[in-house]
C-alpha cells in the first residue's frame, strides 16, 4: 500500500468515549478471574486421565470403554459452548458464567457418587456442558475490555488457565488418585467450581458491551454483582441522591429478553473463508497438545516403566512451556501491533479502539504465530523419535517444554486474530474455536495410541509434523489474502444492510401512501355524502312548496 494512501486511510485519531472505563487494576482482576475460571474445562478432561485404570478396575469395564468416555466428553465440550455463546453476547457474561459453574458442580458431585458405566457417560456429558463454555466466555471478556492494540497480552493471560489446565491437570489428577482415590478428583472439581461460583456471584462485574457499554452503564438485575450494587448505593449516597432522583443512567431500563440459544450461528462462521482457515488451523494445532498429553502415560510406561504419580509429574515440563508463552508472547504480539501501526501511520491512543478496516491485522498476528509453529513442529517430530529410541528421559522432557511453548503461542495468537475478525460477537466466535478444536482433538485422541502401536512413535509424530508443514502454507495464504477477504465480507455486509434499509423505507413509504389514499377517499366520500344530503334537503323543500 502506498504511503500516501496509508496516511489518508489510517491516520485517524479515535474520538468519543474511551473503549473501556475499567481501571488497570480492575482489568487485572477481571482477567485473572476468567483465567482461573477457564481451568475448569481442561481440568475436567485431563485430571481424569491418571485415574482411568483405577476406574476401569472398580467399575468392571474395559479400558476401551473408559476411553470412550473421553471421546464423548470432548464431543459435548465442542457443541455446548454454541448454546451459551448467543445468550452471553446478548444478555451478559455473569449469568452465563454462573450457570456453567452450577451445572459443572452438580455433574462432579454425581460423578463422585456414581457406581456404573451408564451414569459415568451421562454425567461426563453434563460435566462437559457445564465447563466448556468458560473458554469462550473468557476470550469474550477480553474483547469487552481490551482494544486490539492491547489484546495480545490480555488474551495470553486469560488463556493461561486453559494451557495450564491441559498441562498440569494430569499431575493434579495423579496426586489425588494416588493418595485419596479416584473419586477425590471429582470432589476437588466440585469444590473448585463452587468457590468460583461464589466469587463470580459476589465480585465479578458485568462486561458485555451489549449490556453495560464500555462499563459506564450501571448493570441491573442478574447482570449486577453484589459488590457493584453496594458501590452504586454508596456513590448515590455520597452524591446525596435517592432512588427517585438518581441520574438518568440509574433509571430502570427496558428488560432484555434472553434469546433462544441457536448453535447454528456458530457454524455460520465456518462459512467465511478467512475464519474457516483460522479455525481449522487453530484446531489442528491444539490437537497436537491433546495427542501428546493423551498418549504420554502409555508411551512413558512403555519406555521408562513409570507409575501413575511419576507420569503425572512429567507433565510439568509442558505446563511450564505453556505458562511461559502465555505470560510473555502476548507482549510480543502487542509490540508487533505497535510496530506495524507506526509503519502505516495508524495512531494508537490508549483506551481507544482503532479502525482496522485498512490495517493488516492478519500479518501482525501471523508473524508471531509462524515462529511458534516451526518450534512446535520440530519439537513434536523430535519427541516422537526420542520415544522410539527410548533416549534419556531428560531429552523428551525438554522437548515437551518447547511443544507447550510453541503450541500455546499459536493457539493464543490465532484466538486473538479470530476475535479481531468478529469484534461484534466474540463469544460466538470463540464457541466456534471450541467446537472445531474439540471435534479435531476428539478424533486425534481416539486414534493416537493405535497409530503409535501400528507405526511406532517416531513415524506417528512425523506424520503429525507433515500435517503441520501443510498448515504453514495456510499461514502465508492468510497473510496474503486475509485483508482482501475481510474487506469483501465488510462490503457485502454493508450492501445487505443498505438493501434492508431501502426495503424498510419503501415499506414505510407504501404504508404512508396507502394511509394518504385512504384519507383522501374518506374526504371524497364525506363530500359526496354532504352533497347528497343537500340535494335531498332541496327536494323536500320543493315538495312543501318552499324555495330552497
Amino acid at each position: 500500500m502506498p504511503q500516501d494512501v496509508a496516511d489518508n486511510s489510517l491516520t485517524r485519531v479515535p474520538s468519543g468515549p474511551p473503549y473501556s472505563v475499567w481501571s488497570p487494576r480492575a482489568k487485572i482482576f477481571i482477567i485473572m478471574s476468567v483465567a482461573t475460571s477457564a481451568l475448569i474445562s481442561p481440568f475436567g478432561a485431563t485430571t481424569y486421565w491418571p485415574a482411568m485404570n483405577l476406574m476401569s478396575n472398580e467399575l468392571h469395564i474395559s479400558p476401551t470403554l473408559v476411553n470412550l468416555s473421553i471421546t464423548t466428553y470432548m464431543i459435548a465440550q465442542g457443541i455446548s459452548p454454541a448454546l451459551i455463546a448467543t445468550m452471553s453476547d446478548n444478555s451478559g457474561r455473569r449469568l452465563s458464567f454462573i450457570i456453567c459453574f452450577i451445572i459443572y458442580m452438580i455433574a462432579n458431585i454425581g460423578l463422585a457418587l456414581q457406581t456404573n458405566y451408564a451414569a459415568l457417560l451421562i454425567l461426563r456429558l453434563i460435566q462437559a456442558f457445564g465447563c466448556s463454555a468458560a473458554i469462550a466466555l473468557s476470550i469474550a471478556v477480553v474483547s469487552d475490555i481490551a482494544t486490539s492494540s492491547e489484546r495480545g497480552k490480555y488474551t495470553g493471560y486469560s488463556q493461561a488457565g486453559i494451557v495450564m489446565g491441559t498441562a498440569f491437570g494430569p499431575t493434579v489428577g495423579g496426586l489425588l488418585a494416588q493418595y485419596l482415590g479416584w473419586r477425590s478428583i471429582f470432589w476437588f472439581l466440585a469444590i473448585f467450581s463452587g468457590v468460583m461460583c461464589i466469587i463470580f456471584t459476589i465480585f465479578f462485574p458485568e462486561t458485555c458491551r451489549n449490556v453495560v457499554g464500555n462499563g459506564s452503564i450501571p448493570a441491573t438485575g442478574l447482570n449486577q454483582s453484589l459488590l457493584g450494587y453496594w458501590q452504586q448505593r454508596r456513590q448515590r449516597k455520597e452524591r446525596g441522591e435517592t432512588t427517585s432522583n438518581a441520574t438518568h443512567e440509574n433509571k430502570p431500563r427496558q428488560k432484555r429478553k434472553i434469546p433462544i440459544p441457536n448453535p447454528l450461528r456458530t457454524l455460520y462462521i465456518l462459512g467465511e473463508k478467512e475464519s474457516a482457515i483460522v479455525l481449522l488451523y487453530n484446531g489442528f494445532f491444539f490437537c497436537g497438545m491433546m495427542i501428546v498429553t493423551g498418549s504420554l502415560p502409555y508411551m512413558y510406561e512403555q519406555a521408562y516403566n513409570l507409575g501413575t504419580l511419576q507420569i503425572g509429574l512429567c507433565y510439568i515440563a509442558m505446563g511450564s512451556g505453556s505458562v511461559t508463552a502465555a505470560l510473555s508472547m502476548g507482549h510480543v504480539v502487542d509490540w508487533n501491533f505497535r510496530r506495524h501501526a507506526k509503519r502505516v501511520g495508524l495512531v494508537i491512543i490508549k483506551g481507544k479502539q482503532q479502525d482496522l478496516s485498512n490495517f493488516p491485522i492478519e500479518v501482525v498476528r501471523c508473524q508471531i504465530v509462524l515462529p511458534g509453529h516451526i518450534m512446535a513442529t520440530a519439537a513434536l517430530i523430535a519427541f516422537g523419535w526420542c520415544m522410539k529410541f527410548r533416549t534419556h528421559i531428560a531429552i523428551p522432557e525438554v522437548l515437551l517444554y518447547f511443544i507447550g511453548f510453541g503450541i500455546s503461542t499459536t493457539f493464543n495468537t490465532t484466538n486473538a486474530l479470530l476475535v479481531d475478525l468478529h469484534r461484534d460477537k466474540p463469544a460466538t466466535a470463540t464457541a466456534a474455536v471450541n467446537f472445531v478444536r474439540c471435534m479435531i482433538s476428539a478424533g486425534g485422541v481416539s486414534v493416537i495410541i493405535p497409530m503409535i502401536q501400528a507405526m511406532n512413535p517416531g513415524w506417528t509424530f512425523t506424520f503429525v509434523g507433515l500435517i503441520y508443514v501443510f498448515w504453514t502454507s495456510m499461514l502465508f495464504l492468510i497473510m496474503k489474502r486475509g485483508q482482501q477477504w475481510r474487506n469483501e465480507k465488510a462490503q457485502k455486509e454493508a450492501e445487505a444492510r443498505a438493501a434492508r434499509e431501502a426495503a424498510d423505507i419503501e415499506k414505510y413509504s407504501v404504508a404512508g401512501s396507502d394511509h394518504n389514499d385512504t384519507k383522501e377517499a374518506d374526504m371524497k366520500a364525506s363530500s359526496v355524502s354532504g352533497s347528497d344530503r343537500s340535494d335531498t334537503k332541496d327536494i323536500d323543500m320543493e315538495e312543501k312548496g318552499e324555495k330552497p
